[in-house]
């Protein structure tokens, strides 16, 4: 999810401030922050938030990759963990096409992630269902999702650290703001590299030795940047500290994972499952919050009605998550092998999931956009003062 608030006012009113001081990317307004009381301010509660949000995948990777530094050996086969992706990575997937299609005028609004680009990947997903070879074609899409999913990852990252930000008005230089992002915008070329591994340019433009050459460079170069990164956006955060601003761990802790994210990819045997699941979580919590916040404004609703809410929610999400996502693997295992586990149909299934991976990716411009006024209403009503001003 990579929130972009890069323009327009804040959510609460307007009150003086500080000349270049921005929150996030945008002017900050706290006329109604300072009567909603600390606790108020969290997308679900401030446990869950830093939990989802950062905490717990710093702890469990931190802990993992500690015991390999201290020659332990640790490997993950995600079809060992089928269960986890269907109920945490599938339904992130399925809760951005609930707030995306959630009515007509969402649909128009967003012509482009609601009709032209998931019409192309229905006719290349026909071309690759007649194809008598599918199978280059898909490797085309998943490189492209690979890259596409660099900026994705990072830029969600930035959106759970500008968000509570916002929620909490702390306010950054410009200076400060630039630091903080340059370790997500590291990482993201780090996130490239990865997709490239064992990939060798096409039409022979460059002598592979010179490739793999320049590849080692830049990926040196790339490394000991993230390492300035992490110390430049350290500071940035000491010295909105130090100017009075109140940090909440929540704003931290999704910066700080992502930097343990990439080394877990890198060092540890089918690491990047787990970064799924992290990013998946970070998600998770900003749908629901929307979906109960939407439920809440439609009528008055009790703290249990608005939880079995989400809860049901979530459960359908998860059930249609792994009907279209996970279907053949799950009907494989019940009932054996079938037309369905063929290793055609294994390869249309990976171009299936691929096209809604990256309409996913695109899917995410459209809906978190805080400059629009209806998503920060949707996202923060619950801690918007109702008390006339």
């Amino acid at each position: 999810m990579g929130i972009d608030i890069s323009s327009g006012g804040g959510l609460f009113g307007r009150r003086p401030t500080r000349a270049g001081l921005i929150v996030s990317d945008v002017v900050e307004d706290r006329r109604g922050v300072d009567r909603v009381g600390s606790q108020a301010r969290a997308v679900t509660t401030p446990f869950w938030d830093g939990l989802l949000t950062g905490g717990l995948s710093l702890v469990g990777m931190s802990a993992i990759l500690l015991y390999i530094a201290f020659g332990g050996e640790v490997g993950f086969v995600e079809a060992n963990w089928f269960a986890l992706a269907i109920l945490i990575n599938s339904p992130h997937f399925m809760a951005s096409y609930r707030l995306l299609y959630s009515s007509a005028a969402e649909i128009r609004a967003n012509p482009w992630s609601t009709i032209y680009v998931p019409a192309a990947l229905v006719a290349i997903l026909g071309f690759c269902f007649f194809a008598a070879r599918p199978g280059a074609l898909v490797q085309w899409l998943v490189l492209i999702s690979s890259i596409y999913l660099a900026w994705h990852y990072t830029g969600q990252t930035w959106g759970m650290v500008a968000s509570f930000s916002h929620l909490h008005g702390v306010r950054y230089s410009d200076r400060e703001r630039f630091l903080i992002r340059s370790g997500p915008r590291s990482l993201l070329v780090l996130h490239v590299l990865f997709a490239l591994t064992g990939r060798l340019p096409p039409g022979g433009y460059i002598a592979p030795d010179t490739y793999v050459a320049a590849y080692s460079a830049v990926f040196v170069a790339t490394c000991a940047t993230i390492g300035a990164s992490v110390i430049a956006g350290g500071w940035a955060f000491v010295s909105a500290y130090r100017r009075g601003e109140q940090i909440p761990i929540q704003v931290i802790l999704p910066w700080a994972s992502l930097f343990l994210w990439y080394p877990f990819w890198y060092f540890v045997p089918g690491g990047f499952f787990w970064l799924q699941l992290s990013h998946a979580l970070q998600y998770l919590a900003f749908p629901l919050r929307v979906e109960v916040n939407r439920y809440s404004e439609a009528a008055p609703r009790t703290p249990g009605q608005r939880n079995l809410w989400a809860l049901l929610l979530y459960a359908g999400l998860v059930l249609v998550g792994a009907v279209i996502l996970h279907g053949p693997p799950i009907a494989a295992h019940a009932f054996g092998d079938g037309w369905y586990s063929t290793p055609r149909a294994k390869v249309l299934l990976l171009a299936l999931t691929t096209c809604i991976a990256i309409h996913h990716f695109f899917i995410d411009g459209a809906v978190w956009k805080l400059r629009n006024p209806r998503v920060r209403q949707s996202l923060f009503s619950h801690v918007e003062t109702r008390t006339p001003v």
